[in-house]
């Protein structure tokens, strides 16, 4: 295994963004459902914003239940999807049909006590397309996806609870200061709430890959609420989607600024630090991520990853043990195990966890690529053949793997096919200095020389040696 191979190899899946447009399912039908939220406010708090929460809550039932029939017609597609993925696809596609209907009741507790309660019966559509829009999303796609959704549910329970504690608390108050200081923190709360409702509507355009229109509901979320670090954080990630890395690190470092223990801040600004190689930078993040939470199998495989690609091969494979031992179906994870393995010589390791990845993602064009090209260093040619053809039907525009069949073609000695493959990887990427030296090494069977050394030329030019 020469060390341009291994350099080349390491940008796995985890950085790369590919975006589907998934076509509908066959069939597919735009489902409605109807659901009554309901809120109450005592006469100190705003009636718009127990409105909304009546609606907001007459959603989410909603939502829930088209959950419920959306993980049935999942085990009929391509298995049944996690309880995250429905709750991701619902939370992220519903949409209003028509206006919402509310309904207004006062409620004499006591005396002194009056509450005004809110219903809000709503009737919101969800297209059973989505489960399948979503099994075609890439993997670190969905996890980005369900950590947004899990995070502003987790905001707006702990918003909901906060609400509810206060307005016991004002019921049980005696004095005008203490009332007035209970007031002042509903109204910090119904900010907070306002804030949550404008992040989520972010995250649905995020969902539908509509980066800039999430950013503007991002910054009207900070607007309402300048120390929201999950909006700083959901931005960065639309800003990171967009190619704006700068912009991208500064909303990182704000969220983690505002928030020392945004783990998920400090991940997600390592990713850029690792794009950019910066690989000091991102450990330190990942490091950090890690020492705020020890069950954070992503930030384990992506320093893996660092370690890996600076020929640390046995730390990398620590760090994936751990995210395999966090997340056992994390295929990423032993993709890049198995490419630690590979890097180590260790071949039958290498090819166990490419198995195992193949078995999670049967569509991971990357894993059955590199069991290919391990098939080809054990030289068993026929069965790296079948791998390399596999992962280009799934990507027919991966260099990487066209420069991987080339290889086996030169090990069974078909030169002029191995050429095609070469000449196929280039025309992708023409900065692939080690597929102008094997191209090289093709014309050099063919005893054309002088295109050999021109192509060992330019291998050099890029830095390899060969």
């Amino acid at each position: 295994m020469t060390w341009g191979k291994i350099f080349r190899r390491g940008f796995t899946a985890v950085f790369i963004v590919i975006f589907l447009l998934s076509a509908a399912v066959v069939g597919a039908t735009v489902k409605l459902y109807t659901a009554t939220g309901e809120d109450y406010a005592n006469e100190i708090e705003s009636q718009d914003i127990s409105k909304q929460r009546a609606l907001n809550k007459a959603i989410k039932k909603a939502t829930k239940e088209a959950g419920v029939y959306l993980k049935s017609i999942s085990r009929t597609v391509d298995g049944e999807l996690t309880d995250d993925d429905i709750t991701a696809i619902t939370s992220n596609s519903w949409e209003l049909a028509g206006d919402p209907k509310y309904n207004r009741e006062i409620k004499q507790v006591t005396d002194e006590t009056t509450l005004i309660i809110w219903k809000a019966t709503a009737d919101v559509n969800v297209d059973d397309s989505e489960v399948q829009s979503w099994i075609k999303r890439d993997a670190n796609e969905k996890l980005t996806i369900i950590s947004q959704t899990r995070d502003a549910q987790k905001f707006s329970d702990e918003n909901d609870k906060k609400i509810e504690d206060l307005r016991e608390k004002y019921n049980r108050a005696t004095s005008q200061g203490e009332k007035n200081k209970i007031r002042q923190q509903m109204d910090d709360l119904d900010r907070d709430f306002l804030a949550n409702q404008k992040l989520e509507e972010g995250n649905k355009l995020y969902y539908a890959k509509n980066y800039d229109g999430a950013i503007k509901f991002y910054n009207e979320a900070i607007k309402i609420k300048p120390d929201f670090d999950w909006a700083y954080n959901n931005r960065g990630i639309s800003y990171k989607n967009l190619g704006k890395d700068d912009l991208a690190i500064q909303d990182y470092s704000k969220a983690v600024e505002l928030n020392p223990n945004n783990f998920k801040a400090y991940y997600n600004r390592g990713l850029i630090f690792y794009d950019k190689g910066q690989y000091k930078s991102a450990i330190n993040d990942y490091d950090k991520a890690i020492s705020i939470n020890s069950n954070f199998f992503q930030a384990y495989n992506n320093r893996g990853e660092v370690y890996r690609l600076l020929g640390q091969f046995e730390r990398a494979i620590e760090d994936f043990n751990n995210a395999i031992l966090l997340n056992s179906n994390l295929e990423e994870a032993f993709t890049n195990r198995g490419f630690a393995y590979q890097c180590l010589n260790q071949y039958e390791k290498a090819i166990k966890d490419y198995t195992t990845a193949i078995s999670l993602n049967p569509n991971s064009f990357e894993a059955y690529n590199n069991r290919g090209y391990t098939f080809y260093l054990m030289k068993k040619y026929d069965l790296g053949l079948k791998d390399c053809d596999k992962a280009l039907e799934l990507n027919p525009n991966s260099a990487d793997c066209y420069d991987s069949r080339g290889c086996i073609y030169f090990g069974l000695k078909k030169y002029d096919k191995a050429l095609a493959d070469f000449n196929k990887a280039l025309k992708l990427n023409p900065n692939l200095a080690e597929t102008y030296f094997n191209r090289g090494k093709v014309y050099k069977m063919l005893g054309e020389d002088k295109k050999a050394q021109s192509d060992f030329d330019k291998a050099k030019e890029f830095g390899y040696e060969g």
